[in-house]
Parts: C-alpha cells; structure tokens; sequence
C-alpha cells in the first residue's frame, strides 16, 4: 500500500529524500487506507479475541482511568467527554490492518506495528513529544492538523529509557504544519517532535515501523515491541 501511497514517485526516491531525513505530506494519495478503518472496524478490532488487546485511554496528554472500550458505542461515550481511544499492535486483530503491517515490512526494514486514533473534536490526546520509530499516519475520517519540527536537543536517548519531553522548551528548530484530512497521509521520522491537534471528530491509522538499530541498541524494549523484524521473526 506504501507504493501506492507514494505515486508517482516510488520507494527509492522517498528512502532518498524522506525515509529518516524529513517529514513528508501528500493529499489524497492515502485514499485506499479509509476502508480499512471506519465504524465496522473499531466494532471489530474491540471486539477482537484473538488477544489481548492494548488499549489506551487519553485525554489531553494524560491517562484517563476507566474500563476499557469494546465497541464504538463505547468510543462515542469516551469522546463526548473529550477522551480519545488509542488501540496499539492493531494489525494483530484486523486482517485488513495485518495486510497493512505486512505491506509496509515488505519495504521499510524495521519491526512494524499499527496504532488506530480515535479523536474527538477540539482535542489533543499528547503534547509535544518524539517517537523513536518511522511513523506513517493516514487521516481516514476527519480533520487533524499536525505540527512537528527536527529534534535538537534530545538526540542522546534510547528506546526505552525515561523520556523527558519538558526539554522541548529549549528546541529552536522551526516549526512546520500539515493539515490531514480523509485520504491524506503524512511521514514523520524518528525523534521529529510533533504535535496533534484535532480539528473535527477523526479516525487514523498510524503505522510505525522501529528501526533495526534503536531496536539494538534499547536499553529495555517498551511494551508491544519484540525486538525482532518481520523478516527475522518468519
């Protein structure tokens, strides 16, 4: 799906300019990923048995305490009162979302995994923070607008170590902006600090993909993740 997303350009060209390098918006081009995340997907993916679902509850960067969602009635509930649904390793529940992973490992070295964003309007579920993995976000339902910028000043941390996000204060990078509506993508690379802010009610998909070498190099591996690339866990 990654190659479809990138027309007309294809992966060497993006690995050359984009992949770990700079952010990376296209309008439109991630059509083909709404239908694997509306309604009929979060009634599914809560509902899975498969195993054991990891599920957050956030409101505006902090954990909402409370049981968790299993359909979307449960989301709609949780959004009024402007809590946003987090559900990680996705892929492991969808067959549609597995697909997905599997694309993107088939490209990008790294262990994949999917996270679904379920927001509601006039909120944000972090503050300014970095990530460690690649991170692919298509906008299926509603308006987002995200704002990111180069990291700086903490670029001595390792996967899985305490992480202090109050030193973005001290960042100076310039700050960028992309807005995502239905069918827009956008690329993150690792350690790139970002922000998001939820226009309207939204739906997204993000992929993230961990590089081999913060993978190698964590000094314990956070929750979810193997340690392991989907090549070398066949």
């Amino acid at each position: 799906m990654l190659t479809e997303w990138l027309a007309p350009h294809d992966f060497s060209w993006f690995a050359e300019h984009h992949l770990g390098r700079a952010p990376h918006a296209v309008p439109g081009a991630a059509a083909g990923a709404i239908p694997l995340f509306g309604e009929g997907t979060i009634d599914r993916v809560l509902g899975s048995s498969r195993r054991p679902l990891d599920v957050l509850t956030v409101s505006a960067g902090k954990m909402v305490e409370t049981p968790p969602p299993r359909s979307a009635a449960d989301v709609a509930r949780l959004g009024a009162d402007g809590v946003s649904v987090v559900v990680r390793g996705a892929e492991a529940h969808d067959d549609g979302l597995s697909g997905l992973a599997q694309s993107f490992a088939s490209l990008v070295p790294g262990e994949v995994h999917v996270q679904l964003y379920m927001t509601p309007a006039s909120t944000n579920s972090y503050g300014w923070h970095y990530d460690f993995e690649h991170v692919f976000i298509a906008q299926t339902a509603g308006v987002k607008d995200y704002y990111f910028r180069a990291n700086t000043v903490a670029l001595d941390t390792r996967l899985g170590e305490p992480l202090d996000f109050s030193v973005f204060r001290r960042e100076t990078s310039p700050i960028l902006a992309a807005r995502l509506v239905a069918g827009d993508w956008l690329y993150l690379p690792p350690r790139w600090w970002h922000l998001v802010k939820c226009v309207e009610r939204s739906l997204s998909i993000s992929t993230g993909v961990m590089p081999p070498e913060a993978l190698q190099t964590a000094s314990r591996l956070p929750a979810g993740w193997t340690g392991l690339s989907p090549q070398t866990s066949r």
